[in-house]
């Protein structure tokens, strides 16, 4: 088991939601950047509480969250939204000049729940799961 910064973890989920909110703008790279960060620093907080639990490694971006539905850490639901959105990984990071933005302005409002959720969820995790004590270092969460 390694240890993990609680609060570094903390500091992303609300990096996360606080790009919840930036969705709506009428800047097409800013719309970019907002989904491809959503998308990356969602995974960076999955991969962290992977690493604390040094659960199995995951193959994929979505191997990720799949791991972290199996732990309990995010719902089905909201796994399935991650789904949807983390298709357009390949088009943000390779194929960046050809997005159809308005596709995925609307496939991201229609999931974003999973991503404005998502701190709830770990701390819900940290709460409920009791190796949750000693694989995380850092000051409690509020």
């Amino acid at each position: 088991m390694l240890f993990v910064d609680k609060n570094l973890i903390l500091t992303r989920l609300d990096y996360i939601k606080d790009l919840t909110k930036e969705i709506d703008t009428d800047n097409t790279l800013a719309l970019e950047r907002v989904c491809e960060m959503l998308i990356e620093a969602s995974v960076d907080v999955g991969n962290m509480i992977i690493d604390a639990f040094v659960l199995r490694d995951p193959g994929n971006y979505l191997d990720v969250m799949d791991i972290m539905k199996t732990e309990g850490v995010v719902s089905e639901d909201d796994f399935k939204k991650f789904e949807e959105t983390f298709k357009f990984r390949n088009n943000l990071v390779r194929e960046y000049e050809d997005i159809d933005h308005e596709k995925m302005r609307k496939v991201f409002k229609e999931n974003l729940s999973a991503y404005q959720d998502f701190k709830e969820s770990v701390l819900h995790f940290f709460e409920t799961d009791p190796q949750a004590v000693t694989a995380f270092i850092g000051d409690q969460h509020v």
